[in-house]
């Protein structure tokens, strides 16, 4: 048997969109949902770790909001695209704009699905 290497996928934006594509990026058996970013320190960010997915700061701040609502965070944006091959951006549209420019210099492919 062919035995081929799961696509590793990030999910930048853990929001109503977001939600929806990490989980079915998690079903799917061809994919590895590698991890989640957001800015939130919310009651959505624990849903996202309570179903073991990774989640990781989009910047500095939240990061720093992350650890102050005791989340546990497994890293930064960059730590999360360093991981993958593909990123799902469902971000609000002006942000994932600057998004798409960070995508492109570093090689990465990506869909933009979110506002």
């Amino acid at each position: 048997m062919n035995a081929t290497r799961k696509i590793r996928v990030a999910v930048n934006g853990y929001g109503v969109i977001g939600k929806r594509v990490a989980a079915a990026v998690a079903v799917q058996d061809d994919m590895e949902l590698v991890g989640i970013a957001d800015i939130g320190a919310d009651w959505r960010m624990r849903i996202a770790v309570s179903k073991g997915f990774d989640l990781y700061a989009s910047t500095a701040e939240a990061l720093t909001a992350m650890h102050e609502a005791k989340l546990e965070v497994a890293g930064q944006l960059d730590d999360l695209l360093s991981k993958v091959d593909l990123v799902v951006d469902c971000t609000p549209k002006r942000v994932a704009a600057k998004n798409v420019e960070m995508y492109r210099k570093r090689g990465l492919k990506f869909i933009v699905q979110g506002g």
